[in-house]
């Protein structure tokens, strides 16, 4: 079953004194980047094996409890409506790549009649969708998500009606609200030296035009809070990597 079933859900303050008394790193995910492990392999998205190796040992650390993760309440029915397309959509391109290689070996195979034929293949059997709906699941099961709370809808309806960043583009209420939660656990936090990180492959209405750093309005937000912003895997590993957390 790829969607979330038992999500660990904690109020705020409760989320606040964690990481407050732990003071550990912390990745905050928006729902696009806990789809982004599922939807590695899509050919359009033109990913590598070593951002899966970058993944992995981010998961590690989360399973190990060097790094806290953390999300929202909205992001585990987010990730429960979309999960299971997108776990279809890479079972479709297991097929269609199978497909592609076998018509192309077809011709050399033709072709080259007194040589060695090469075997066809389906690639469909190692059921990479569920391979990677595990991994996923690993980190999910090691995830806080904050429960709704009063504050983070008003700040949501704020910057909806206000069209500011995450809502200038779009007008999307639900990114507002991921964003401030994750903005106000920090801002209410008493120690702000640990590292503290927003994980979301959604450039469009996070990032800045070089799609590596926050947009201004949120970057202002960020900068005063010491909030860093992760816009994919690689970019979290490098980050991690270079202050010694990976």
């Amino acid at each position: 079953m790829p969607k979330i079933i038992s999500p660990n859900i904690i109020d705020k303050t409760v989320a606040i004194s964690k990481i407050d008394v732990e003071k550990k790193p912390v990745i905050f995910w928006d729902t696009c980047s806990l789809l982004d492990i599922v939807r590695l392999p899509l050919p359009n998205r033109k990913q590598s094996v070593s951002t899966l190796q970058n993944l992995l040992e981010i998961k590690d650390k989360i399973v190990s409890d060097d790094i806290i993760s953390l999300s929202s309440k909205l992001c585990v029915d987010e990730f429960n409506n979309h999960i299971e397309h997108y776990v279809k959509e890479v079972k479709t391109a297991s097929t269609k790549l199978s497909q592609t290689f076998n018509d192309f070996v077809g011709f050399i195979n033709k072709v080259n009649a007194t040589g060695t034929l090469i075997p066809t293949t389906n690639l469909s059997v190692y059921k990479i969708e569920d391979l990677l709906c595990q991994i996923a699941h690993v980190i999910i099961d090691k995830t806080f998500f904050i429960n709704e709370d009063a504050t983070f809808a008003l700040f949501a309806h704020t910057r909806t009606t206000l069209k500011i960043p995450p809502a200038k583009k779009k007008g999307e209420y639900k990114d507002c609200y991921i964003w401030g939660t994750c903005l106000e656990l920090r801002n209410t936090s008493a120690d702000k030296t640990y590292s503290y990180n927003f994980m979301s492959s959604n450039t469009t209405d996070f990032a800045d035009t070089n799609k590596r750093d926050f947009v201004t309005e949120i970057k202002n937000e960020a900068d005063l809070n010491s909030i860093e912003y992760f816009s994919n895997f690689n970019v979290a590993y490098g980050k991690l990597k270079t202050i010694g957390i990976i």
